[in-house]
């Protein structure tokens, strides 16, 4: 499965709509079954020798499919540099023990917004608001370097906030939105700060 995409754009503004940080990381879906934890890249490359930090999600849910960012802090601040410098510098090519003491010393977050299936229930056709919900009960930020990416009424005050912040921008996404799989759909709208 391929993760549903943003459409660039203007900020919509309304009740219909919740607002969430643009991250800049590594998009991937985590899925957990039968005890082993898989990431997938937008792309549909596997990943999971690369962050060994998040299999806690295994302990904390027998069967999942999950949807998130990947972030590597470097001052405070996501950089996506640095992510594609760990990237590069682990993985299936990298004697385990090496990738797994990177990840020790500086581990990526995984910040988690979306759940797609939980305990073999499908959830795409259910509401937004109803997925974060169940995201929400799941507490996938007891799963170690895993987080609850936070979400936002006021999209002009986290857009403001995100400039000021020097973050890459904005998602806002309709809380009746379904998630829709490889589809870059009009129910979530990203927008991206221009820093100078």
């Amino acid at each position: 499965m391929r993760p549903m995409f943003a459409t660039p754009g203007r900020l919509p503004e309304g009740p219909e709509w919740r607002y969430e940080v643009s991250w800049d990381g590594m998009r991937v879906l985590a899925e957990v079954t039968a005890g082993t934890l898989r990431l997938t890249s937008r792309t549909g490359r596997d990943v999971t020798a690369h962050f060994p930090e998040f299999t806690g999600l295994v302990d904390l849910v027998g069967d999942g499919l999950f949807d998130g960012e990947v972030i590597l802090l470097d001052g405070g601040l996501p950089s996506s540099v640095a992510l594609a410098e760990r990237v590069r510098v682990t993985g299936s090519r990298r004697p385990a023990r090496m990738t797994h003491q990177i990840s020790q010393r500086r581990p990526a977050v995984l910040m988690a917004f979306d759940v797609l299936r939980l305990y073999g229930v499908p959830l795409l056709h259910r509401p937004l608001d109803e997925r974060r919900a169940t995201l929400e009960r799941v507490g996938v930020g007891a799963a170690g370097c895993v987080a609850l990416s936070p979400v936002y009424d006021d999209g002009r005050a986290l857009l403001s906030a995100t400039r000021n912040q020097r973050l890459e921008g904005v998602v806002a996404k309709r809380r009746d939105a379904p998630y829709r799989p490889g589809v870059r759909d009009p129910s979530w709208v990203k927008v991206v700060h221009e820093h100078g």
